[in-house]
């Protein structure tokens, strides 16, 4: 004997899969009609060299910030801090063009008062910076699919002698 099962079909699980995406377009409208009161003839003021991009972020060092596109790789990455001197290796790894990200640290890096020593550049990128009492070593490179970015923080005990001009 022969015996066939027969499953039943069911159409509930689709038809609440319906309802819910019915419910989410209903409960979740656009926000156009919010801003449609908005006179885009209204001038704004002068808002050039206003930077719409991305904040850069700071992670254990207060005085070095990182595009925000990066992500801090916590397996390879170390801070060692005593009550006077901080140091360590903080790697980030992210899909961002090396270019790119020697001209943000070369901006940044004396906006947070660093002074930049000298640098490195073809097969992988290597910026030096130094302060009064601390130095930074900044190694950027390509990977097969991603940026690395490794910044180096240390004290600096000793004169450091500015470059002459």
């Amino acid at each position: 004997m022969d015996t066939k099962v027969v499953r039943p079909f069911y159409l509930g699980t689709h038809i609440m899969l319906v309802i819910a995406m019915i419910m989410g377009l209903v409960l979740f409208p656009s926000c156009a009609p919010a801003l449609s009161d908005v006179d885009s003839s209204e001038q704004l003021g002068d808002v050039t060299g206003f930077d719409t991009g991305p904040l850069p972020v700071y992670f254990d060092f207060d005085d070095i910030s990182v595009p925000s596109e990066l992500t801090l790789d916590r397996q390879e990455s170390f801070v060692y801090e005593t009550p006077g001197v901080k140091a360590g290796i903080l790697v980030f790894k992210g899909r961002v063009d090396v270019s790119s990200l020697v001209s943000f640290f070369t901006e940044s890096m004396p906006r947070h008062n660093w002074t930049f020593a000298n640098s490195f550049k073809y097969k992988s990128y290597i910026l030096n910076f130094y302060k009064k009492d601390k130095s930074c070593l900044i190694s950027i490179y390509d990977k097969l699919f991603t940026t690395v970015v490794e910044i180096r923080v240390g004290p600096l005990h000793g004169v450091v002698e500015k470059p002459k001009e």
